[in-house]
């Protein structure tokens, strides 16, 4: 669930943005991201392993931040994972134009991707479990057979371009492409809150999606050029993912097709991460301790009308709707959020949170100085995109 979850949407944004800055120091950007990313997300299994039954983020974040907590967990989780349900529903129907080239109409293609892939959250664990690992064995299969094709197409000098200054605006991508935590309270009931477990989880799971993202960029900048037609400037103009100049570069119409079905495992085991935990959200959210506790249909509603009628109302804002997420909801809600619910619970109520290396004020400091980095660089890319 964990690398599942975060290997999506993300991934196929990640070489678009990073060809401005080349591969040494996306890489760098990559580390930077996973280290944190993984450590705020043992802070949300640490909370989780406390609260237990009362683990969702917005019940967690009222028993640590107060009358403050609940409202503040709404607006910032609502505004991330409904973006990220856009980039889901856009970026589906994008590579569903593979499988179905008769259909080129962009909403019509969002339309079937939802009406495929939501029935399957609102069945839940029994049929998202074992299909989310068979998809995981596809993501797995195309992504080896992708490395394989897709390596002799390497141009070598390609990958030795630096441009450092421009490797901070790679950040709010990256951000969203390491985006697990949402999940982490609905996996620490399935692991009955085993907290040793749930953090190896973690921390596999993320080496693992690490290592998949660093050899994906190394191929793709690898392969395309950042300037010129159908370049990686080109994708980013474009709002494109890094998929479609492949075909253009290679002349080799199978790299294209092992990377679209790489392309769709990810992007759909991304979505029933997050749809899972959307849902749970906001079943926790309205429905404990109310005698109107809406069912499933309300849930379904809730959860996805709105972020389908924005894919649908803007079929072409993959790159941007992946910006906003990274730039400010993953930022605020899997960063800053977790570190001052950790801090407060711990140091001020004195919570049973075990004292460790992530749990340290000095680490706490250092993860909250990299959130408002993060958001800084946002702040400057999208000013600099209106001037």
């Amino acid at each position: 669930i964990v690398a599942g979850t975060s290997i999506g949407a993300g991934m196929l944004g990640l070489p678009v943005v990073s060809g401005a800055c080349g591969f040494i120091p996306a890489l760098f950007i990559l580390l930077a991201c996973w280290a944190f990313m993984c450590a705020t997300g043992i802070l949300y299994a640490e909370l989780a392993c406390v609260y237990k039954d009362e683990a969702n983020i917005s019940t967690m974040a009222v028993r640590t931040l107060g009358p403050i907590g609940k409202p503040l967990t709404l607006v910032v989780y609502l505004f991330l994972f409904y973006t990220l349900t856009v980039v889901y529903f856009v970026g589906g129907g994008n590579i569903l134009a593979t499988w179905i080239p008769q259909c080129s109409d962009a909403k019509v293609r969002i339309i079937l991707f939802a009406l495929i892939f939501i029935p399957v959250v609102a069945i839940g664990k029994r049929v998202v479990d074992p299909l989310n690992k068979f998809l995981m064995g596809g993501l797995l299969v195309a992504y080896c057979g992708f490395v394989v094709i897709g390596t002799s197409s390497i141009v070598p000098q390609q990958l030795f371009v630096k441009q450092w200054l421009a490797a901070p605006f790679v950040l709010p991508v990256a951000f969203t492409s390491f985006a697990y935590q949402g999940t982490i309270p609905t996996l620490a009931n399935w692991m009955c809150y085993d907290v040793k477990n749930i953090r190896k989880a973690i921390i596999i799971g993320t080496a693992c999606t690490l290592l998949i993202y660093t050899i994906w960029v190394m191929l793709i900048l690898g392969i395309i050029p950042y300037s010129g037609e159908w370049g990686l400037q080109y994708a980013l103009v474009n709002g494109q993912d890094s998929i479609q100049p492949l075909e253009h570069f290679t002349g080799n119409r199978m790299v294209f097709l092992v990377g679209r079905l790489f392309a769709f495992c990810a992007i759909t085991t991304s979505f029933l991460g997050v749809g899972i935990g959307l849902v749970d959200f906001i079943r926790d959210l309205i429905g404990k301790g109310s005698r109107f506790a809406p069912n499933q249909a309300i849930l379904l509603v809730l959860s996805f009308a709105l972020p389908l009628f924005v894919a649908l109302s803007y079929p072409h804002i993959f790159l941007e709707a992946l910006g906003y997420a990274g730039g400010f909801g993953s930022a605020l809600l899997l960063g800053a959020l977790p570190i001052a619910m950790v801090y407060i619970a711990k140091y001020r109520h004195q919570a049973a949170i075990a004292t460790n290396f992530y749990t340290k004020k000095s680490v706490l400091f250092f993860l909250f100085v990299f959130v408002i980095l993060e958001i800084g660089c946002e702040c400057i890319h999208l000013l600099k995109g209106h001037l």
